[in-house]
């Protein structure tokens, strides 16, 4: 029984290793799509400000057209005033100009305003596309490298696959049917060493007499809390 127990705890380890690395091929597409959500966010970002600078400029060619409506009419207003000789109308035409200097005054902030922020804009876009260049550089050589990587864990799990058959073939098929009822039951660990009447599986006591029967090497034996299948180990490696 010796044997058996050392072969399903090589199993159980094996199983280990083909978890983890059915996990981290699992996880090679997720990776390379997390790297391409971080190059497009910036790349709608890059997007976002240049539809930003063109819509100021559009909205500072409408501003800037108004402003020169508004000073043709200052210059007309200028004109009638040559003619005028009632005050009252003279006077209107007096704060008609100034409304229209005041209007024009408003339009050009808002273009000064316009200015400083495609300015501001132009600048963080020159910083954004110099980072995208290099996000995307840097993405296309990791995405290589992962991808190399998932080659070789592919390699590698085959070759554990293969490994962990022929390991199964030598192991009874009662026992083996035992370890896999069990795992898919309560998860690994299946196989566990009982330490100074403790299961380190589940970290109960168990009874004296089955932790001194581990030690005849004869059957299986069982946490009682766990069900888990333990062991005894005599620091040569496992006992029973």
């Amino acid at each position: 029984m010796r044997e058996q127990i050392e072969l399903l705890a090589n199993i159980q380890q094996k199983d280990n290793t083909l978890k983890q690395l059915r996990e981290q091929i699992f996880q090679v597409p997720l990776r390379i799509e997390e790297k391409e959500n971080r190059v497009r966010e910036l790349a709608e970002y890059l997007e976002t400000d240049k539809n930003r600078i063109e819509e100021t400029q559009k909205l500072q060619r409408q501003y800037e057209a108004e402003v020169d409506d508004g000073s043709e009419r200052i210059k007309k207003s200028k004109g009638r005033l040559l003619s005028i000789k009632n005050n009252k109308e003279y006077q209107a035409v007096l704060k008609e100009i100034e409304e229209i200097k005041n209007e024009n005054a408003q339009r050009e902030d808002k273009i000064l305003a316009f200015m400083e922020e495609q300015e501001r804009l132009k600048q963080a876009l020159n910083e954004q596309a110099n980072e995208l260049t290099n996000m995307r550089e840097t993405f296309e050589t990791e995405k290589t490298a992962i991808q190399a990587e998932l080659k070789e864990a592919e390699k590698r799990l085959w070759k554990e696959e293969a490994q962990r058959r022929e390991m199964a073939k030598a192991v009874g098929t009662d026992v083996l049917r035992t370890y896999e009822h069990l795992k898919t039951r309560i998860g690994c660990p299946v196989v566990v060493l009982a330490k100074k009447t403790t299961c380190t599986g589940c970290n109960l006591n168990i009874p004296p007499q089955m932790y001194n029967e581990l030690q005849k090497r004869d059957s299986l034996r069982f946490c009682p809390n766990c069900n888990r299948i333990i062991y005894w180990e005599d620091g040569n490696g496992i006992s029973g």
